[in-house]
């Protein structure tokens, strides 16, 4: 790898609370942020705004052979997700596919395409977004973000151990509610009930997820490889 090139990260769902942080983060320290979203994100300093749709296949690979061959690619992050709200008894199949779309196809394509590229070039970090709804599931989203978000950190086991002999890290972060957009999803009476919950009674906030990103992405991480990193406030009844 040539050393004039600069290292970089591409996000997907960088136009998001999640994604954004991780790019501020990113870019303070140097990198290079290949900032991918539906609608391209804002241009920045040392950012290249990208429109993606994560289920197509094609433009994520593409995205991922440009980023490797511009820059020195270490860390790619998949964050593009949705939910959305539907008793199980409600939730209706069309919601389902959209969901599993997204955050578990659209979170395959990107592993897929940035193994290869990290394959070519000597290794590198992927972060994928997770949730505790993956590891409890939940009654009050549709049914199919909890069994995306099982399926994400099912796949990146499977990733890191496809990827530990070529220097690959595959990681997962498993959040409970954030402060921001999330917590702003559910009613004042919604809210006070789960945060009794928790036993820290409180929210995570941005800052916490993006420093614990920041972590898995680091080569300091070394021997992190295939974790799914709980970050719930000690909510510790995980199945």
């Amino acid at each position: 790898m040539s050393s004039a090139k600069p290292k970089s990260v591409v996000i997907t769902g960088a136009a998001g609370d999640m994604g954004g942080g991780a790019a501020a983060s990113f870019r303070a320290d140097g990198y290079r942020v290949y900032a991918a979203d539906l609608r391209a994100p804002p241009a920045a300093a040392n950012t290249v705004p990208v429109a993606l749709d994560v289920r197509d296949r094609a433009a994520v690979f593409a995205l991922a052979e440009r980023a490797a061959a511009e820059s020195d690619l270490r860390v790619w992050i998949n964050c593009a997700g949705v939910v959305s709200n539907a008793p199980v008894d409600q939730a209706s199949p069309e919601e389902w596919d959209r969901i599993l779309g997204i955050n578990l196809t659209g979170t395959f394509h990107g592993c897929a395409a940035a193994f290869a590229a990290m394959k070519k070039n000597g290794g590198g970090r992927i972060v994928n977004a997770g949730s505790i709804s993956g590891q409890l599931g939940g009654v009050g989203p549709h049914p199919a973000y909890g069994a995306s978000k099982a399926g994400v950190h099912a796949l990146t086991k499977s990733y890191a151990l496809a990827g530990a002999r070529y220097g690959i890290y595959c990681n997962a972060i498993a959040p409970a509610v954030i402060e921001g957009s999330m917590a702003r999803a559910f009613s004042a009476p919604q809210l006070e009930k789960y945060l009794a919950a928790i036993p820290m009674r409180r929210l995570a906030t941005m800052d916490e997820i993006v420093h614990a990103i920041r972590y898995l992405a680091d080569d300091r991480a070394g021997y992190t490889n295939g974790v799914v990193l709980a970050l719930n406030g000690a909510q510790l009844n995980i199945g």
